[in-house]
């Protein structure tokens, strides 16, 4: 599985997520991590079409076909349950 997060260093909830998704990807070995910068990565970032609301956390199977996203700001419980194991 495919992890991308859709962030920007001006977002709050942006830099309270970085810490808890560093955290819990060493508990997903398996995973690998991809984080693009709304600004920075623009072009690329628009390609998920993100929306409004920072940050996004896409999942992507093998494939790289999208399984689910979650959007906002999440308790690292939270983010486990939604965003690893859906």
């Amino acid at each position: 599985m495919k992890l991308v997060v859709i962030s920007a260093i001006w977002c709050p909830a942006c830099l309270i997520m970085g810490k808890r998704v560093k955290e819990a990807l060493s508990q997903f070995p398996g995973w690998t991590f991809e984080k693009l910068d709304l600004d920075m990565d623009e072009d690329e970032a628009l390609k998920w079409n993100p929306g409004k609301t920072l940050p996004v956390f896409i999942v992507l199977d093998e494939s790289g076909i999208e399984v689910r996203r979650v959007i906002g700001e999440l308790s690292k419980d939270r983010l486990v349950k939604d965003v690893f194991h859906g």
